[in-house]
């Protein structure tokens, strides 16, 4: 592979199908076996299969979004010019998600004393003090600003809103914040990346930051700064049909032959079970796919797969946004849903493997209600079992694909050039999958493979360039390597929920170059609660 080119893959199936011949594999990013059935256990077994269940309706609902009391302060104006490119540039040849915005540097509030100079702060009604900013990035579909942290008030508040909406605002406390950045700092990174609070797309071009400090605390209490905003290239035009919704919702261009998930009322449990993700590294927004998982003692703990080369850091997974139900309102109609519903907590990454591609979070905020925690199944699957994923290919409506599970794959590489020969046994990570109807492109990376309608696998790459065709290779990372490398000790623990109380685990992965991402101690402190 010295001399092969970045984002080639290589691909050697069984019987010489593709032996010897170099295929060119596009990461999605942008991407039933046997065994008896178990139920929630309550002796601590470990088990190879979990049934679905449903987020109940009276599950308890995040309240971010605030009615304003009165009118807000005059915010301080920030405009920056179009970009160039209407679209979001893809990097790193075919690898990489599905990019849907760019970053973009803010030089006047790049630092924390340069948005102390434009802050204008007036007395609020309570005694405190009140100031706003507002950013516009000329002919964004959305925005989201990069407040990077150096000092915030625990008891402060911060609401996210659009001058148009303000009445619609997101609103969360200075404490909530500093929790999601200690998280980051726990998991390792120390970096200014680490230190910025991501905040919530507004759905349009300009986006107002709104800060109250309580009485009695001074506005040099505050040490923060804007040194960057994401510009969302992609249209956000089609409405969610919900008048009080914080954001709209993009419908992408996913290609024709992709099929409809609304059209399939047999897959209804395993398409409830999927979001669309939306999230921010260090070069913009991108676009992935995930699936909530259920676990052996039905604790509804919100536990979400995706891929590895989605969510490869915690300080990426505080940046997730999902979209639930995201898709068509009827079978081949390009209106959403109108139950589509937005969680913004972003998430705890509590594994992160690079063998499976593997990214497993705990989501911070509860599902909607009717999300479904899928089923799975941590056996091995048989050669021509027949398979489904669910998908948000280029961030689209949801969509369905069909085929089967044509053998297995021992791979060795990384994003840019993978090599994969046909295995078994312990080195076969990955499930080599033929579609004969629908497709995947770029976003339905770290979308669930499911057999039997249990979870089995997650999306890395795909041959060819995602297009109408039938002859390319999927390649899924093995739910069930990951499974027996770390997942069992969250989904299948041999301690039952009720009985683990709060003591810590830090548990042995397998990652990146053999080296998972482990949980931070008290992240791992919290999910032994149950």
């Amino acid at each position: 592979m010295k001399n092969q080119r970045a984002s080639e893959w290589k691909i050697a199936r069984r019987g010489g199908v593709l032996a010897g011949i170099a295929a060119a594999l596009l990461i999605a990013g942008c991407g039933g076996g046997g065994g008896s059935t178990a139920t929630a256990s309550s002796s601590g077994e470990t088990v190879l299969r979990v049934e679905s269940a449903v987020q109940p309706a009276d599950a308890a609902v995040p309240s971010r979004t605030a009615a304003r009391s009165g009118a807000g302060p005059q915010p301080v104006r920030v405009a920056l010019a179009a970009l160039q490119s209407t679209r979001a540039e893809e990097t790193g040849g075919h690898g990489g998600p599905r990019k849907v915005g760019t970053l973009r540097t803010v030089p006047g509030t790049a630092s924390a004393a340069g948005l102390a100079g434009r802050l204008q702060w007036t007395p609020a009604a309570d005694g405190g003090l009140r100031a706003a900013i507002s950013f516009t990035a000329e002919d964004a579909y959305g925005v989201r600003l990069g407040v990077l942290v150096r000092r915030l008030p625990e008891s402060a508040r911060l609401r996210v809103y659009r001058q148009d909406r303000p009445d619609a605002a997101y609103e969360t406390r200075g404490g909530d914040v500093l929790q999601i950045l200690a998280r980051n700092a726990a998991a390792g990174d120390t970096s200014d990346a680490a230190k910025t609070w991501w905040t919530p797309d507004t759905g349009g071009s300009e986006a107002t930051l709104e800060i109250d400090l309580p009485a009695g605390t001074p506005a040099d209490a505050l040490d923060i700064a804007i040194p960057s905003l994401v510009h969302i290239q992609e249209d956000l035009s089609l409405s969610s049909g919900s008048e009080d919704a914080l954001v709209t919702k993009n419908v992408g261009d996913a290609v024709a032959c992709n099929l409809d998930s609304t059209c399939y009322d047999d897959y209804a449990q395993q398409r409830n079970a999927v979001a669309r993700m939306v999230f921010v590294d260090s070069t913009g927004a991108h676009f992935c796919t995930g699936t909530l998982l259920n676990d052996r003692d039905g604790t509804r703990t919100p536990y979400f797969l995706t891929a590895n080369h989605c969510i490869p850091s915690q300080t990426v997974a505080s940046t997730l946004q999902t979209d639930w139900f995201f898709r068509s309102s009827s079978c081949n109609n390009r209106t959403l849903s109108p139950g589509a519903a937005t969680r913004t907590g972003g998430a705890v990454l509590l594994y992160s493997g690079a063998d499976t591609d593997t990214a497993f979070l705990r989501l911070n905020d509860a599902p909607p209600p009717g999300a479904v925690f899928a089923a799975w199944d941590a056996g091995p699957q048989a050669e021509s079992s027949a398979i489904v994923g669910i998908h948000h290919p280029r961030g689209d409506l949801q969509r369905i694909s069909f085929g089967s599970i044509m053998g297995t794959l021992a791979c060795s590489g990384d994003l840019e050039s993978l090599t994969c020969d046909s295995a078994t046994g312990d080195t076969a990570n990955y499930y080599d999958v033929s579609l004969d109807r629908g497709t995947m492109e770029r976003g339905s990376s770290g979308s669930a493979l499911f057999q039997g309608g249990r979870v089995i696998g997650t999306l890395y790459g795909f041959s060819g360039d995602g297009q109408c065709s039938v002859d390319g290779v999927r390649v899924y990372g093995r739910f069930d390597h990951a499974y027996q490398a770390a997942l069992k000790e969250w989904l299948s623990p041999a301690t039952p929920a009720r009985h683990r109380g709060h003591q810590p685990r830090v548990l042995p992965h397998h990652g990146h170059s053999g080296h998972g991402t482990p949980a931070a101690p008290q992240e791992a402190a919290s999910v032994a609660q149950g």
